[in-house]
């Protein structure tokens, strides 16, 4: 985490790497964050609190107490509170700013093509048993660094339309993102995608029109170890997108594991249902792992490609376990949003320090050749 000591010490660096003073000026009072200067009468102060109470973990009454320790101002608790929940716009900015100066240049290329991971994770406030908040990332794997984030409520699921896409891009999602109407976005804006599908993720049909059932195809497999088939798949606004479905066995400890989640879900279900049994058409899926794409490499390079998806899961176990954004206290929407993008402003910056030490000789870091 962010310490206290890093703001004091090492504000002067910090900050240059998030703005120069007059942009920072210029963006808070656009967003309304800094109209009144009373107690914070400067913009990199309000920023400096923002972090305070986010990755410093600082309470409302601490952030006040440190920022009158620090002769920052005479804050109240609920001043403090009142500037931080103003903020929460701005700071989306502020991130928007940071990812847009990474765009050019970061891609990890397959051929000369960049390469972007997309996922989503959620955040729950504390005492819920559900998840509230949820982080929509995009992520570059060579440069291991994310490229877009948004912050929304649960309630806006995962969807590949919410991506930037850029011509020639190939983008790698999990089941959440086969969706139709999700990869038509992304073929639209001549790029590719590789998605994990289920049986039922999407609305298949040949290429004449007719229906594409892809749960009894794999039954027929059998023990097959790999198959490869042509579909369309439809989205429910009309559009369709020709698709390549690559499926592979799985090993046997791994269909053994997935049973066994299908099992355990379906009986969770059934406490509240008539029926705890699972979908035999899911057990039938388990046995393998099935891709959608858009690409015409060989199955075996578009497998491997897929597998650069655990990097954006890493990234996520970054946030949670180093930075600990999960860790949420407080409750009303606008603090809430100040708080998690206070968290996420500080993991961008940790990764362009990252980036900038990988990218350095040693002795450029102080270390003897």
């Amino acid at each position: 985490m962010l310490t206290a000591s890093q703001l004091d010490g090492g504000w002067k660096e910090l900050r240059s790497r998030i703005g120069s003073t007059e942009e920072l000026e210029a963006t808070a009072k656009a967003s309304g964050a800094l109209l009144r200067r009373r107690e914070i009468k400067r913009a990199e102060d309000l920023l400096r609190l923002a972090l305070a109470y986010g990755p410093c973990g600082m309470s409302l009454r601490g952030v006040a107490a440190w920022a009158a320790t620090i002769g920052m101002g005479d804050l109240s608790d609920v001043a403090a509170l009142k500037r931080l929940r103003a903020s929460a716009d701005w700071l989306q900015e502020i991130v928007g700013s940071l990812l847009a100066r990474r765009l050019e240049g970061s891609a990890a290329v397959s051929g000369g093509r960049a390469i972007r991971l997309v996922d989503g994770t959620t955040i729950s406030e504390r005492g819920s048993d559900r998840a509230d908040w949820r982080l929509h990332y995009s992520y570059d794997p060579r440069g291991g660094r994310t490229t877009d984030c948004q912050l929304t409520t649960a309630r806006e699921g995962e969807h590949l339309r919410r991506v930037k896409v850029t011509a020639g891009d190939i983008w790698l999602g999990d089941r959440n993102f086969a969706k139709g109407e999700g990869l038509h976005h992304v073929v639209q804006a001549g790029a590719d995608f590789v998605v994990r599908i289920s049986w039922n993720s999407l609305s298949l049909r040949t290429a004449s029109g007719q229906s594409f059932d892809l749960a009894k195809r794999l039954k027929r497999l059998a023990k097959a170890e790999r198959a490869e088939w042509r579909a369309v798949a439809h989205a429910p606004d009309g559009k369709t997108v020709p698709v390549r479905l690559l499926i592979r066995r799985k090993p046997r400890e791994a269909i053994e594991r997935e049973i066994k989640r299908i099992k355990e879900k379906a009986a969770r279900r059934g406490r509240t249902r008539r029926s705890g049994k699972p979908d035999p058409r899911s057990l039938i899926a388990a046995h393998s792992t099935i891709v959608a794409t858009s690409l015409e490499q060989p199955a075996a390079q578009i497998f491997e490609l897929y597998r650069l998806r655990w990097q954006i899961e890493i990234a996520f176990k970054r946030l949670k376990s180093l930075l600990h954004i999960d860790r949420l206290e407080a409750k009303d929407p606008d603090l809430i949003r100040t708080w998690l993008l206070a968290h996420i402003i500080v993991a961008l910056l940790i990764e362009d320090h990252a980036a900038e030490a990988l990218d350095s000789p040693p002795s450029a870091l102080g270390y003897a050749a």
